[in-house]
Order: C-alpha cells, then sequence, then structure tokens
C-alpha cells in the first residue's frame, strides 16, 4: 500500500514514521516540477513537499535523540525516494511550443535542484518515474480530429525524458554525488506498448476513459453522476489524464521486476534498486 499522505499524519502513523517503520507521501494531485505548475488549484509545490521531508527528517533526528542521527542516515539511505512528476507541467505547456528550449531547461534547473536537496538530506536511491506519452491521453486525444494520439505532445514528453535520463546519469556520474544510485521507470514506453496492442496487454479501450461523458468521455470530467465503465480493468484510462487501477498494477510490476533491456527502466530495474530497502518516500504528482 501506499504511505500515509503527510497532511493527513495520525499520532499512530506519526510514530510509524519517526521510528522507520513507516514512509509518507508527499505528493499532492496538480503540482509538477516547477513551483507554477497547479497554482491555480493551490497545489503543494515540490519545493514545499521537499521541505515537508526535511521537516521529517528532523524530528526523526530530535526522536532518536543525541546519539540516533548516524542511525537516521543509516535508514534513509536505505529508503527508497520515489518520484513522479512533469505530465502537469507538460499539460500547462502544450499551447506554448515555440519555448520548449527554455522550458526543457527551467524543468531541469528545479528537478536538479529538488534531487540535490534531497540527496544533501540522506537520500541515496532515487526511484523515478518519467512522463508518460500525453499525447494519447484521452483529454489530448479529443484535440484530433482524427482521436489518434497527438504527436506534438508527445514529442514534448519524450524529448524532455531524454534530457532527464542524461542528466541523471551525469549526477551520478559526478564524485559529489557518487553513492546515489537511481532507477528511471518509463511510464512512456508502458503507455505506447498498452496502446500498440491493448489485447496482448490486457486491455479492451485504449483510447476512451471510463468514467466520464461525451468524446473519449472527457466533454464531462468524471464526477459523482458520470457514467462509468462496466469492467474498469478493461481501460487503460480510468479519467480523461489520469490511468486505470489496472494499468497502474500492470505498470509497477513490469517497472519493478521486467529486464532492463526491454526499456521500461534503465539502467537498472526498481527490484535492482530497492534491494534491502524497507522504506518508502513519494514526492510530486500522481
Amino acid at each position: 500500500m501506499s504511505p500515509p499522505a503527510y497532511l493527513s499524519l495520525t499520532p499512530e502513523t506519526s510514530r510509524e514514521v519517526l521510528t522507520g517503520f513507516g514512509g509518507v507521501n508527499y505528493a499532492c494531485g496538480g503540482s509538477g516540477i516547477l513551483d507554477k505548475t497547479g497554482n491555480k488549484t493551490n497545489s503543494l509545490t515540490m519545493t514545499q513537499q521537499v521541505e515537508f521531508f526535511a521537516e521529517t527528517k528532523s524530528k526523526m533526528t530530535e526522536y532518536a535523540g543525541s546519539k540516533g542521527s548516524v542511525a537516521i542516515d543509516t535508514l534513509l539511505s536505505k529508503s527508497l525516494f520515489l518520484i513522479s512528476t512533469g505530465g502537469n507541467d507538460m499539460f500547462e505547456f502544450i499551447p506554448k511550443p515555440s519555448l520548449v528550449t527554455f522550458f526543457y531547461a527551467q524543468l531541469l534547473t528545479s528537478y536538479t535542484k529538488h534531487v540535490q536537496t534531497l540527496y544533501n538530506l540522506g537520500a541515496r536511491r532515487f526511484g523515478i518515474i518519467n512522463v508518460p506519452c500525453i499525447g494519447c491521453v484521452p483529454v489530448i486525444r479529443a484535440m484530433s480530429p482524427t482521436g489518434g494520439c497527438v504527436g506534438l505532445a508527445n514529442a514534448l514528453a519524450e524529448g524532455f525524458n531524454y534530457l532527464l535520463s542524461v542528466r541523471m546519469a551525469s549526477l551520478a556520474a559526478d564524485p559529489k554525488w557518487s553513492e546515489m544510485t537511481y532507477s528511471i521507470g518509463s511510464s512512456y514506453n508502458l503507455v505506447t506498448n498498452f496502446t500498440a496492442d491493448p489485447e496482448a496487454a490486457g486491455f479492451r479501450e485504449v483510447a476512451s476513459a471510463c468514467c466520464g461523458d461525451g468524446r473519449f468521455g472527457v466533454e464531462r470530467w468524471c464526477q459523482a453522476n458520470s457514467t462509468v465503465c462496466e469492467n474498469r480493468d478493461d481501460y487503460l484510462f480510468w479519467d480523461g489524464a489520469h490511468s486505470s487501477q489496472a494499468t497502474a498494477n500492470k505498470g509497477a510490476a513490469i517497472i519493478f521486476a521486467a529486464p532492463v533491456e526491454l526499456g521500461f527502466a534503465a539502467p537498472i530495474n526498481f527490484n535492482q534498486l530497492v534491494s534491502s530497502t524497507h522504506s518508502f518516500d513519494k514526492f510530486s504528482s500522481s
């Protein structure tokens, strides 16, 4: 199960975190790599999420006492820091393709800053989920007269994913970050694979949302009284922009264990990344 949300911690779950027996989820729907992403929905920025982690570490160290700081650092070095972000940044940027070079530079600068801050706070193992092929999600498909995947949107995500892989490799090769290990799980390749051969992936519908109304289920987004498909596990997408639970389950299993040469994780898969780890923290957006 996912760890509890930071802002929902109870005395019991807080004690599990402080004693190293539980992780924390700092992610916030609508947020992104850039702090300006999600401002209209009052999402917690990634900067705030990282600051919350810093507060958590401070509380853990205080709880452990004067002799506990080394133990906390050891625990964090074995923990998985899962970062899943970037899609919301892309959605907000799509109308401005002429500024793509500047946009990528902003994203990479912010991403690097957050990873380095986490590293300085004790993070060592980073599980990163890249940006999916957003041109294939129902809300973007609906913009196309043909209803097919929108190549411009996919190219935007693919270009950033490539630059992110280069940046992470550069960080890991820097002597200053010599203890860093990471894996980039490719949600982009997952969606591409599932969309290309739905039957082989176990899906019946890969273009429309399970929950919603109108063309592709996005003319009226998923609400309490929306139409919902009979078997949601047949659908790649739950609503106009988010995957179904079946997609998440299949994708997680593949990113975790599939051989690297299949292209779903690099430079190692998540199974190799998390060997002997026992804690879990999540950042940014879903």
